[in-house]
């Protein structure tokens, strides 16, 4: 069984912004948070339809 190759290029990034509010009893804006949640995860190997494939393996490192 062949083990499966990653391309460590090529890297699916999924982001998330939360942001919290608090307001005051007239109405104003008194506090504010942000946060940003990011995944990353390496892509499958796409082999010979990748541009970087040459001769059976990846050779943009070189």
């Amino acid at each position: 069984m062949k083990d499966k190759k990653y391309c460590p290029y090529n890297i699916h990034i999924e982001q998330v912004n939360q942001n919290r509010y608090e307001y005051d009893d007239s109405g104003h804006n008194t506090f504010h948070e942000h946060k940003l949640l990011e995944r990353q995860a390496p892509s499958p190997c796409k082999g010979s339809e990748c541009a970087a494939w040459h001769r059976g393996r990846c050779r943009r490192t070189q």
